[in-house]
């Protein structure tokens, strides 16, 4: 069976900014982003679907963002609610969509202030936010946000992670206030399964790791 060309192309940019974020050199690596851009334009297919845990899942990932993170004294925490269902969707497109909101993150967070990634449930939805204190956007920049070359970087994390969730058949969103920006990955009923049966928590009952 012949590889995904998309596939191929996001695990390309998903590698590429972790490394660039881990060693905060600006190489020389906008030529094979800019492809990943144009494969994403034009390989928009269904992905495999896995079932993940995502109170198991998500700390593999955050970790990637860890050394750096604490080393510029900026706090980092998972937070996830006790009813959090299995999400079935892809898991290495899910990966990159929350490497390059965690790689914006980084960016824009200044010391002293929290990164928090966090998963939950609704009644209709789960949904994995990543927010950041300390900055702002205003309501005009976030009109533009998803389009490419609106932040730093590369210019194009956030608009490549814009169509990995359109591919997923989820939605993202921007939200900016308080000196606080969120964004939150919606995933729809049907994209999930009961865990088991339920452990008697409250719904609202939060479970938070501090990471650094």
């Amino acid at each position: 069976m012949s590889a995904d060309p998309f596939q191929q192309t996001s695990n390309c940019y998903s590698n590429t900014v972790v490394c660039w974020h881990q060693s905060e050199l600006e190489s020389p690596l906008l030529d094979s982003v800019e492809n990943t851009q144009a494969h994403l334009d034009a390989e928009m297919t269904p992905s495999i679907t896995d079932t993940i845990d995502l109170q198991n899942w998500l700390p593999s990932v955050v970790k990637l963002f860890k050394e750096r993170i604490c080393r510029q004294q900026k706090q980092l925490y998972i937070v996830t609610t006790a009813d959090l269902p299995l999400l079935k969707t892809n898991i290495s497109d899910l990966e990159q969509i929350l490497v390059a909101l965690l790689s914006n993150a980084c960016q824009y967070t200044p010391a002293g202030k929290a990164i928090v990634v966090c998963a939950y449930a609704t009644a209709n939805t789960t949904q994995l936010s990543v927010s950041n204190s300390g900055v702002e956007i205003t309501a005009n920049k976030q009109t533009q946000i998803f389009n490419p070359w609106q932040r730093g970087g590369t210019g194009l994390g956030l608009a490549i992670a814009q169509k990995l969730v359109q591919r997923l058949g989820a939605s993202i969103r921007v939200e900016s206030v308080n000196n606080q920006t969120t964004f939150t990955v919606q995933f729809p009923h049907k994209m999930t399964a009961k865990k088991g049966a339920n452990s008697g928590n409250s719904d609202d009952e939060r479970i938070r790791f501090l990471m650094c």
